[in-house]
């Protein structure tokens, strides 16, 4: 749901895993069985049955055999490799196309043998230059493996060679499985001895080869014992073997970085005197009108879909209609028929293995909990995608399906997860919680959804996210800045949103459109394209008449990329919206916030909620039900305070920054100041949704009535029957403390003290916040009340408790990197601290819990101030 083609965190190291590949068959070793003669063609072949296509496959004796034609050998192929089954959630998952990272692929003979090798295509330059020479003689090509010839043709000179190198571990499996054991000594390793081949199939222009394989540990570890046999698992791999596309029938274009495209990187060893060699081509589709001096004319190469059998028939015309919404953006370019969608044909010898076949997935899965993913297939030394898919969870429409679990975690700006398809699940979670939170505040607001408007309510909530992941097959990036072109009152015309959406791209993501009640609505959902979407497929796949070469197109290309600076055409990508390690700065760039003013709108939904909270024992009660509604209601709520949390700290250190290029019309620096005024309203909202002594207030009665239903048997259950939590009523000072020691963490971790240190070094003084406004602001925030007397809720002793600590750290074992400044700044609070709680305890009048909550403060506090600690000299 996703952005299919950048590269996650949590997949890095499978990524890695599956894109070297490892030699089934060490290159030059002992073959058992000798080279055969040309004569045994005939006698290698009688009886069976040959699988015609790219390649002619044939099965003999439980082996697979490629036969090659001589034009074949010595020629470029591309080759996936894709899961087709998985672990469990252990690493490996089915069907993940961030492994399909295509790659290259030879077979060259070499007297009786064929050399099966992946030639290193990153690096680049001109055919016959002394670079490539160079390049030729320092990056070596990877060797699968050398293989005997099986038999001969000498009528046409084709070859025939054993498929078995495809039994080993070709994607270097075993790295990407070894995090599933925890016992160094019993990791997992292929038993070739029980692996074997499963389908294989032929068409015109790929082959598909299943490999059957056993991983195996002789020291079996106890910790995997629920989940797979400890001692061996199947796995099932499925390689893809394509005809790549002629040399010079697709010319690439090169990448812009404010403009939205995947980029294929190359490095070009023939770029001595520029400032950079990466060579970066959009990723794209090679479609083109047919006769480009007439207008609108036909498209040549259509992207062609089909919608799977599997889909619910009520389903497949938004997910049609949100395919073909395309072709209105490429219309404007010239391109007639740019998108066609098809239903599944009953023809059995339709398979979407096929190359040229493009599928619509509809799935159902008990674990992933919903999510959306395209996946592409492209030429690794172009940049032209070859096949693209798209999968679908049918848990992604069950939004009224989550629970209180789905919703509390994870909390803030979390950091990406290790397992596969965390980024899509958290995407589809964040999507369907969205979607769930409007369809509980318009009950809240006494306009509560029927039967036939929760079907339409969900078609175009699944319409929006169609049309974001068929926007990746196009090659497009993610877009969260898109969210900043619009303001409030655009986004509650009805007429304006019917127009121009919600958001200026459906690259971004987007919630609900939801507004209080007594407000206009605009559209709830973005189920048009944007502005953007119209302007990027202009600028990848309009034709600029006369540039015969990718460098002849750049001068226009950069022409139409000066607009970055206009909202409308803004563009900013996945890395922009790193906020968990302080990587992130411009807090216009967010996921799932609305408007040119994020605080402003949150202010709006933090109304809804509050509203929705107050009214759950009233709208979602009624004879005979259960409680469940009440605590789901609650959690949809809650997701959009801790949203709206998470917004607000961006501000902190924030400045906005510019992709504009020198001399484009309308570019300010690069950086651009978030004002003081504007990061104080920030923090005003911090201060009383998540720090302030009557933050996370809530009616009692309403907490009493939050329950899950419970299911009590003595008998196993598997985690999608029955998962309840430790806990039956909602943990709600435990979620809260956990939001606060997020935020907290992420205000003051190292980086975070440095840039807003470093405001002062390009900012007037008072202009910006300062780094002893983070401070002061804090402090008053959470510590405010010591002065007024009265007894802080659990809640609030809880971060008065965390955020005494944080500066305690500070002063006596401060993380590396952090600045002198802030250690300073610590121990002057704790100094104001220590006479703000003398005189709270000299009042008395405290209750036992809060008195004895006030001496534990004052002990941490005066034992810092007095530790005696030996510093080295700064290194």
């Amino acid at each position: 749901m996703t952005r299919a083609f950048a590269c996650i965190a949590s997949l890095l190291t499978l990524i890695v895993a599956f894109s070297a590949p490892g030699p089934a068959r060490a290159a030059g070793s002992a073959n058992p069985n000798p080279a055969a003669s040309p004569s045994d063609y005939q006698q290698f072949v009688a009886g069976l049955t040959p699988q015609s296509g790219l390649f002619t496959l044939w099965r003999k004796d439980g082996k697979v055999y490629f036969e090659l034609t001589k034009d074949q050998l010595d020629t470029d192929f591309i080759e996936t490799s894709t899961p087709e089954t998985g672990m469990g959630g252990l690493g490996v998952a089915p069907g993940n196309p961030y492994f399909q990272l295509a790659r290259i692929m030879r077979f060259s003979r070499q007297d009786n043998n064929v050399v099966i090798t992946f030639p290193n295509t990153s690096f680049v330059a001109p055919d016959g230059s002394p670079s490539a020479l160079a390049i030729s003689q320092n990056f070596p090509p990877s060797v699968l493996a050398v293989e005997p010839l099986a038999a001969t043709d000498p009528a046409t000179g084709s070859v025939v060679i054993d498929a078995s190198p495809f039994l080993g571990d070709v994607s270097d499996i075993q790295d990407g499985i070894r995090g599933i054991s925890t016992d160094p000594q019993s990791q997992y390793h292929l038993d070739r001895g029980k692996s074997l081949f499963g389908v294989s199939k032929a068409f015109t222009d790929n082959v598909i080869l299943e490999a059957v394989q056993t991983w195996t540990t002789d020291l079996p570890d106890p910790s995997v014992d629920n989940l797979i046999d400890p001692r061996n698992f199947q796995l099932k791999m499925k390689y893809n073997i394509a005809r790549a596309p002629a040399s010079g029938s697709y010319m690439p274009r090169i990448a812009d970085d404010r403009v939205g495209y995947y980029p294929n990187i190359l490095l070009n060893y023939e770029a001595n005197l520029t400032r950079e060699r990466q060579l970066r081509y959009i990723v794209r589709w090679d479609v083109r009108p047919s006769d480009p001096s007439k207008g609108l004319s036909p498209a040549i190469h259509p992207m062609v879909y089909y919608l799977s059998d599997t889909i619910p028939f009520e389903y497949r015309q938004p997910i049609k209609d949100a395919l073909l919404t395309w072709n209105k953006a490429f219309e404007k370019v010239g391109i007639s028929g740019a998108v066609e969608v098809r239903n599944q044909p009953s023809d059995p010898s339709w398979d979407p293995d096929d190359i040229n076949v493009n599928v619509v997935h509809w799935l159902t899965q008990a674990y992933n909990g919903g999510y959306a993913q395209a996946g592409t297939v492209w030429d690794p030394r172009t940049g032209q995608i070859l096949k693209t898919s798209i999968v679908i969870d049918a848990d992604l429409v069950h939004f009224s399906g989550l629970t209180i679990q789905d919703y509390i975690a994870p909390t803030i700006d979390s950091r990406t997860q290790d397992a596969p398809f965390s980024d899509e699940n958290r995407y589809g979670l964040e999507a369907r919680a969205s979607a769930a939170f409007g369809m509980y505040a318009l009950a809240a607001m006494g306009t509560p959804l029927s039967q036939s408007q929760m079907l339409t309510y969900a078609q175009n909530y699944l319409k929006a996210i169609v049309l974001h992941e068929s926007g990746h097959e196009w090659g497009l990036q993610h877009n969260f800045v898109a969210s900043e072109a619009y303001s409030a009152e655009q986004l509650q015309s009805r007429a304006f949103t019917s127009r121009f959406g919600i958001v200026n791209s459906v690259m971004e993501y987007t919630p609900v459109n939801l507004w209080p009640r007594g407000e206009s609505q605009g559209m709830l959902f973005q189920t048009l394209l944007g502005p953007y979407d119209y302007y990027v497929i202009h600028w990848g796949y309009a034709r600029i008449p006369g540039a015969a070469t990718p460098q002849a197109e750049v001068p226009t290309l950069s022409q139409w990329a000066q607009v970055w600076q206009q909202p409308k055409y803004r563009f900013a990508m996945d890395e922009d919206v790193q906020w968990g390690n302080g990587h992130a700065i411009d807090p216009r760039v967010n996921q799932f916030d609305l408007s040119n003013d994020n605080i402003g709108w949150c202010g709006a939904q933090l109304s809804i909620a509050d509203d929705l909270i107050g009214k759950i024992s009233s709208r979602f009660t009624s004879p005979g039900s259960t409680h469940d509604a009440q605590q789901q209601a609650f959690g949809a709520a809650w997701r959009v305070i801790s949203r709206c949390v998470s917004f607000a700290n961006h501000y902190v250190a924030g400045e906005y920054i510019s992709r504009a290029h020198v001399g484009d019309p309308g570019a300010p620096l690069p950086l651009t100041a978030v004002s003081r005024s504007d990061a104080r309203r920030a923090f005003d909202l911090l201060d009383r949704r998540l720090l302030g002594a009557s933050a996370f207030s809530y009616p009692a009665q309403t907490l009493r009535q939050m329950v899950y239903t419970e299911w009590v048997t003595d008998f196993p259950q598997p985690q999608w029957a029955y998962n309840p939590p430790l806990r039956h009523d909602v943990p709600v000072a435990t979620i809260a403390e956990s939001l606060q020691a997020a935020t907290l963490s992420r205000l003051f971790q190292p980086t975070m003290l440095q840039r807003l240190d470093d405001l002062s070094l390009k900012y007037a003084a008072g202009s910006t916040m300062s780094l002893a406004d983070l401070f002061a602001w804090t402090q008053s925030s959470v510590f405010g009340d010591l002065r007024s007397g009265g007894a802080p809720s659990e809640i609030h002793r809880s971060v008065q408790q965390w955020y005494a600590h944080l500066l305690a750290g500070l002063v006596l074992s401060p993380a590396a990197g952090t600045p002198y400044d802030a250690q300073s700044l610590a121990r002057a609070e704790l100094v104001d601290l220590q006479s703000e709680l003398n005189a709270a305890r000299t009042r008395g009048g405290n209750d036992a819990l809060t008195a004895a909550h006030l001496a534990n403060l004052q002990v941490l506090v005066d034992r810092t101030l007095n530790a005696q600690i030996t510093m080295p000299a700064p290194g």
